[in-house]
């Protein structure tokens, strides 16, 4: 522990160093101060189309009180169609009079003052008539006793109750995508985001001056040298957290725990970006990429929250509910909390295998860099061991990847998306059960048939166990969507037979080792027979 100390007080000194000047500091303190505005700002609600329309009063016009409204006191009737006629307002409200032009602008207005104006004389006749009567339609909700008293009659109907304790207006329910929530959610991220460039810009900074080489020749181990590197910049991101939390209204001890599995996860991935390429400019681009698309997976499923319960794979929909002042319970917290620390457990896994000078300095392609980086992550266990560990530790990432795609699947229609989620995933599994083989086979370590098909037989168990450990938080938050029979499945698929594993795995290793197929065509056969075996159980269950 001493030695992870002494590392990460080392990046905190250097980080210093890094800001010594007078610009960077005041950037830095900019853009959160930034931030923490938005936060503030945003703590309520967020409207877009905040003072987008001017609307002119005069009379008894009625009270304006949407924040798309900015609202303009005129002396006179004559005043207020001047300014109408000078577009200086959009809209002129004389009393029980609306005045407006032919442009577009001025018709927008219009119509969305007419929707608030409905909208405010419903809740006025919500609040004005008994709550029994016909209009507004108003459904009232009571919570009865789970248990029912002693010699009550099954069949007995429950008295009626004359005062319902919720009352809800289905007219004035609002739309179920959380905009505001998921944009004052988001500002959780941005920090996060931020924090860990500056961890993958200090390790590319270390890996090209080639000051890795010194650690590692240094009495610490590569776990040491990461997680002490890594370490400061996981603390600022939790304060980043939390700052948040405490400017945005929301729970800071909830938000920690919430966004803690999302910064293992963030760093996990920032962290491969400096092992697999070797200038800054290739970081940059590849940064710039795991950003867009991380954004995309963190909000895409939140703005379904409470539509569908796919939308729990992304931590942002749990803070949506804590904003909303909704609970959620343990199974919805781990469903997108423990893929993401087992990506961070598996890449801190890679990290310590991929940490010497040979694959850090190397210039080779992405795809070789990738078969190496398999290699060495197996090169030193045997291969019986390596090749089920390897199988059932990637289990997160296709797990987290299959879910993305169902995610999609269940928001469109199934005739168009169902083939493409259903190979996908067939592919995304082939992938990961053969490629350990495959490298092992290229590298010598094994070559004759019956070893490829015992290993075969052990990735696919692997496989397998991987899967059990994850299904039991994962099948009841997917158990409605269309597909989830044969991703993750409430029958056979729930437990896949190792069989079928074992001979997908073996078509795709057999053809590639022993028959010198390419590989893209032995995975693309072996997942179009996955694909028929999927499609087959989606249609008998």
């Amino acid at each position: 522990m001493n030695q992870i100390l002494a590392i990460a007080w080392r990046e905190i000194t250097r980080l210093r160093k890094r800001f010594s000047g007078g610009a960077s500091p005041l950037a830095v303190i900019a853009l959160m101060g930034i931030i923490a505005l938005s936060s503030y700002f945003l703590q309520d609600a967020v409207s877009l189309g905040s003072g987008l329309y001017r609307v002119g009063a005069f009379g008894d016009a009625p009270e304006i009180t949407d924040s798309r409204f900015s609202v303009v006191e005129v002396k006179s009737a004559d005043e207020g169609k001047a300014l109408l006629d000078e577009k200086m307002i959009d809209v002129f409200v004389n009393g029980a009079q609306v005045n407006y032009r032919a442009d577009d602008k001025s018709q927008y207005a219009v119509k969305s003052l007419k929707q608030y104006l409905e909208k405010q004389e419903l809740i006025r006749v919500g609040n004005s008539y008994e709550y029994n009567l016909a209009f507004p339609l108003r459904v009232g909700i009571n919570y009865l006793p789970l248990n029912r008293p002693a010699g009550q009659n099954p069949q007995q109907e429950t008295p009626p109750v004359d005062k319902p304790k919720e009352t809800i207006i289905p007219s004035l329910t609002p739309p179920p995508a959380p905009f505001a929530q998921v944009l004052v959610a988001l500002l959780f991220i941005m920090p996060i985001t931020f924090i860990s460039i500056f961890f993958t810009s200090s390790f590319m900074d270390e890996k090209l001056n080639r000051r890795l080489t010194i650690l590692l020749s240094a009495p610490v181990t590569p776990f040491q040298i990461i997680f002490g590197k890594m370490l400061p910049y996981a603390i600022f991101a939790l304060v980043g957290v939390a700052l948040v939390a405490a400017t945005t209204g929301g729970k800071i001890l909830l938000s920690l725990a919430i966004f803690a599995p999302t910064i293992l996860f963030i760093f996990a991935i920032y962290l491969m970006v400096p092992l697999f390429y070797r200038t800054f400019k290739d970081t940059t681009f590849i940064a710039m990429f795991v950003t867009t698309m991380t954004t995309a997976y963190l909000v895409f499923p939140a703005m379904f929250t409470n539509v569908n319960d796919v939308s729990y794979v992304s931590p942002l929909t749990l803070a949506v509910k804590m904003y909303r002042g909704e609970s959620f319970g343990w199974r919805e917290y781990l469903f997108p909390s423990i893929p993401m620390a087992g990506i961070f457990i598996f890449a801190m896994f890679a990290g310590t295998r991929l940490l010497n000078e040979e694959f850090l300095m190397g210039y080779k392609p992405i795809t070789q860099k990738i078969k190496d980086a398999i290699y060495l992550m197996m090169a030193r266990s045997k291969p019986y061991i390596a090749v089920p560990l390897w199988s059932l530790i990637t289990i997160p990432a296709v797990y987290m990847t299959q879910v993305v795609l169902l995610a999609f699947a269940t928001n469109l229609p199934s005739r168009l998306i169902l083939g493409a989620v259903l190979f996908g995933s067939a592919m995304i599994e082939e992938v990961v059960k053969s490629a350990g083989i495959i490298a092992l086979a290229e590298h010598r370590v094994i070559t004759s048939a019956r070893s490829i098909f015992g290993l075969s037989f052990l990735s696919g168990l692997g496989f397998l166990i991987g899967e059990k450990l994850l299904v039991a938080i994962s099948i009841s938050m997917v158990s409605d969507a269309r597909v989830s029979g044969a991703l993750f499945g409430a029958g056979l698929l729930l437990l896949v037979p190792l069989l079928a594993h074992f001979i997908f795995t073996s078509i795709t290793t057999i053809l590639t080792t022993k028959l010198k197929f390419p590989y893209w065509l032995s995975l693309f056969i072996a997942s179009a027979v996955h694909f028929v075996y999927n499609f087959l159980i989606l249609r008998g269950s």
